[in-house]
């Protein structure tokens, strides 16, 4: 039996064979997105468990993954927990709940209130938006309903929401939606069955723009299949101009081609470093570090004393502002350092090697 991953659900839900190839993939390293949103949840459910006063409390502390709460952190995160609080009644944060015999998750936060609505609500902190009918918040709020009816109780109503406090979007940044919980269990019903499609030895792999985000698309050569066609169609001799149908349709078809080749990329990349990391080469690439933006590693009363320009106008500014403001660039040097960027795969210029062992490049 494989154990499906809510988060995951967006892709397994519309591909049975997701989770096999998934489940082959190299461990997936975190990104400083994944690492960042993983502490702002971790905020949150110190505050709300109240073993921290608020958010502001936690500026300065470190996740266990290294990334360090910051002032925004702890406002945008702040206003989460306010919402969550104006629910009235017990909230319950990060607490494991199971749907069915191969489907379990942990939903950021869940509560019943005395009038029997059942809220139940997920912090995004990234700027990818997210609505509040994804799967994976289905699965939270239909796995609560049936411990509710186990345990006795009743649901008259369920409110599932997104909280994404970064993200621009028409329906603000808390986006809700309310059901039935009959309206829900049947939405839940569909998911299980995708799920029990996942589960079968004929699983097939259907491409799309979930590939974008599947770890196993390195393994899944139907995707490989579609991107093919999908160069073929792009390298086509023939043009001419685009009726608006034919623009729209075209938009359509590179969205998702660019989903597709992108999940594609990520994973063949990912897989490449994991048989790097064992001793394999990869002919004709290499790994390479690039540079990141520079940043303050004095504070803000060093820099100033050193260079006589103050680099704060209610925040601090990026030496490269401080540099336009007048300070001298040699001064801003030694108060700053370039981080290195995370190592990705580039082709091996050509003559790389020559000129690395002293050669002609012949």
């Amino acid at each position: 039996m494989i154990e499906l991953r809510p988060s995951s659900s967006p892709i397994w839900t519309k591909c049975a064979l997701a989770p096999r190839l998934m489940a082959l993939a190299p461990p997936e390293q975190p990104s400083d997105p994944a690492r960042e949103g993983t502490c702002a949840a971790w905020v949150a459910e110190l505050v709300l468990r109240g073993e921290r006063a608020d958010c502001h409390a936690m500026i300065g502390e470190a996740h266990e993954n290294g990334w360090v709460v910051d002032v925004p952190m702890a406002y945008y995160v702040q206003g989460y927990v306010d919402t969550l609080r104006k629910y009235g009644g017990k909230i319950d944060v990060e607490r494991k709940v199971r749907l069915n015999d191969h489907i379990a998750g942990t939903p950021d936060s869940f509560a019943t209130l005395a009038d029997d609505t059942l809220r139940v609500d997920d912090l995004k902190y990234g700027f990818e938006i997210v609505e509040p009918t994804t799967p994976q918040i289905y699965i939270y709020a239909g796995a609560l309903v049936r411990q509710i009816y186990r345990n006795g109780g009743t649901v008259s109503r369920v409110v599932l929401g997104i909280y994404q406090p970064r993200a621009v979007h028409p329906s603000g940044i808390h986006r809700t939606i309310t059901m039935f919980p009959e309206d829900l269990m049947m939405k839940v019903h569909e998911i299980e069955h995708a799920g029990e499609a996942a589960q079968r030895d004929d699983a097939m792999a259907t491409p799309g723009r979930h590939c974008r985000r599947c770890s196993g698309a390195a393994q899944c050569f139907a995707v490989a299949h579609e991107i093919y066609k999908c160069y073929t169609r792009m390298f086509n001799g023939q043009q001419r101009t685009l009726t608006p149908k034919e623009m729209a349709q075209e938009m359509e078809f590179l969205e998702t081609a660019e989903a597709m080749l992108k999940g594609r990329k990520d994973a063949i990349h990912a897989e490449a470093e994991a048989r790097r990391n064992k001793g394999e080469s990869i002919p004709g690439w290499h790994m390479e570090r690039g540079v990141g933006q520079r940043r303050w590693k004095m504070g803000a009363t060093t820099v100033k004393m050193v260079t006589g320009v103050d680099p704060t106008s209610g925040k601090m500014v990026t030496p490269a502002e401080l540099e336009r403001q007048g300070a001298d660039p040699e001064l801003v040097k030694h108060l700053t350092e370039t981080p290195s960027t995370k190592a990705r795969w580039k082709p091996v210029p050509e003559g790389y090697y020559a000129a690395l062992f002293g050669g002609n490049g012949e």
